[in-house]
């Protein structure tokens, strides 16, 4: 994952001259592991880093305007229910002039 650590992720716009290349999603989650609860860190990461995944994989070098939106969901397992925690994020892949 590391060429893509370049690849700036941002809520709001950026002061540069850019051409957009197009809305692009990831979605990611994180499991409790051993009795602790989900960390929310680790899907907040996991999904930034899947958008500069696809960024990368379309030429952009930032997305742009992005939203996060998440939910706790509880699913079952072998040693009973789990907490989950969801993270679906958008934005728009631009490229830098």
């Amino acid at each position: 994952m590391d060429k893509f650590i370049n690849i700036l992720i941002t809520t709001g716009d950026i002061n540069e001259d850019y051409e957009i290349i197009g809305a692009i999603f990831a979605l990611d989650s994180c499991t409790e592991v051993f009795f602790k609860s989900a960390d929310p860190n680790k899907a907040f990461d996991k999904v930034k880093d899947g958008l500069r995944k696809k960024a990368s994989e379309l030429g952009g070098h930032a997305v742009i305007n992005c939203q996060f939106e998440y939910r706790v969901a509880v699913s079952q397992g072998l040693m009973g229910s789990k907490q989950v925690i969801e993270i679906f994020a958008y934005g728009t892949a631009v490229r830098l002039h």
